[in-house]
């Protein structure tokens, strides 16, 4: 109820802020995932109330993360655009803007709206001096960890590297705490590399230098592949990993079966909704822990999983996609959904923001420690020889420093044609 009245004043504020009168009708397609950021239903509330301000119908189609670049292709090689509005991860960014699949949003996003937005944000839309989405989810990766199940193990609190990680696992598993300490999603999907990213920084390093060349088959790259391997080969990890995708790795947690995972923000909502969750109280959010030899550098890591909004460059009603970009992406409708870290400035550090989401002081710690996935033309070719040599590890059907070679020699081809 207090979500719906906040929505009601804020509708009424947008209306005069975003110049959102009624149209006439029309009809608006979006694609969006059903899967980690806002919830489907939270989606189809701002739908709604887009669909009340403007006399406008939104239908959205909902798919799994790894099935929306696939469509968006396809929507864009259309005559007509099957989807007006598509959720643009940033690791698209470069491929979408050389393709001009999508518009450029320069006109649009003023000067100040720039100013309200962290540009680690804001510049992983931007490519080629353009600006092609707009920030609408800044999603990034904690960690997450059954308090109970550590105190039950003998230890005062979570790990802060993941030396002591692996100890409270080790404690954990020769007392019958838990059978599998760490769950995770390492299935072979582009959430695997996310894990791989913020386990790299985790050890000191990054997957590729700042011009996108790879440097994941040296030093930190090499340890954090070993970290996971390692993880599976002694029992901690449970060998459903590599199967799991992000909402299996949450279901394992908040279902009691592990001790510890890393994941997207929309697990914290859930990990504390007792119609869905065993461990409402138990499980708590805290930072990533970085290995002991870089601890005196760094205290956490994480991995960006940044989304915007954008319009497809055939889409025929451009204004309208605009209008419900700007709606949905707004400082006002983000402030009634704070299960998810705002996009704006002025939200994450406003007095009712922090009254209402007491977690936001370690969430804006760890947003700061995001490490990025590069942002070559190219990155679901290059993405998918990474998840092919990473998961061959994690079956141990080749060794770490092995597959990473293998890895980065394929990557520089495929980088080099382009």
């Amino acid at each position: 109820m207090r979500k719906v009245i906040l929505l009601a004043l804020c509708v009424l504020a947008l209306v005069a802020s975003c110049g959102l009168g009624a149209s006439a009708a029309e009809t608006l397609n979006v694609i969006y995932m059903a899967q980690a950021g806002y919830q489907p239903d939270d989606i189809r509330d701002m739908a709604d109330l887009f669909e009340f301000l403007t006399d406008t119908k939104v239908n959205i189609t909902f798919v799994k993360y790894d099935e929306q670049h696939e469509k968006i292709v396809a929507s864009a090689v259309a005559p007509v655009a099957t989807y007006d509005v598509i959720l643009l991860d940033l690791i698209w960014t470069a491929e979408f803007a050389s393709k001009k699949m999508v518009i450029p949003l320069d006109d649009k996003i003023t000067p100040e709206m720039r100013k309200d937005i962290a540009p680690a944000i804001m510049d992983a839309f931007v490519f080629d001096g353009k600006t092609w989405a707009m920030p609408f989810l800044a999603n990034f990766q904690l960690f997450f960890y059954n308090a109970d199940m550590i105190k039950k193990a003998g230890f005062s609190g979570p790990p802060k590297t993941l030396e002591e990680m692996v100890e409270q696992m080790r404690v954990m598993k020769a007392k019958n705490i838990v059978k599998y300490p760490w769950t995770d999603s390492w299935n072979q999907k582009e959430g695997l590399v996310c894990e791989y990213v913020w386990l790299t920084g985790a050890f000191g390093g990054d997957t590729f230098d700042a011009n996108g060349n790879p440097i994941f088959n040296e030093g930190p790259g090499v340890k954090a592949l070993e970290f996971m391997v390692s993880l599976l080969k002694e029992g901690l990890a449970n060998p459903k990993c590599l199967t799991n995708d992000e909402t299996a790795a949450k279901d394992d947690f908040i279902s009691g079966n592990a001790a510890f995972t890393t994941n997207w923000t929309f697990q914290y909502a859930l990990m504390n909704d007792p119609a869905v969750s065993k461990v409402v109280g138990a499980g708590q959010m805290g930072l990533i822990p970085v290995a002991k030899a870089v601890a005196d550098k760094t205290k956490t890591a994480s991995v960006s999983g940044f989304q915007g909004a954008a319009i497809m460059a055939n889409s025929r009603k451009k204004d309208l996609a605009w209008k419900y970009v700007r709606f949905i992406t707004s400082p006002l409708v983000q402030r009634s959904y704070l299960q998810e870290m705002p996009v704006w400035t002025s939200v994450q550090k406003s007095a009712y923001a922090n009254m209402m989401d007491k977690t936001m002081a370690i969430k804006s710690e760890e947003i700061s420690a995001v490490h990025h996935r590069p942002k070559v033309p190219p990155y679901p070719e290059v993405s998918s020889i990474l998840q092919r040599y990473i998961h061959e590890a994690l079956q141990m059907k080749m060794e770490p420093k092995a597959a990473l070679d293998k890895a980065a020699e394929e990557i520089k081809a495929v980088l080099a044609r382009k």
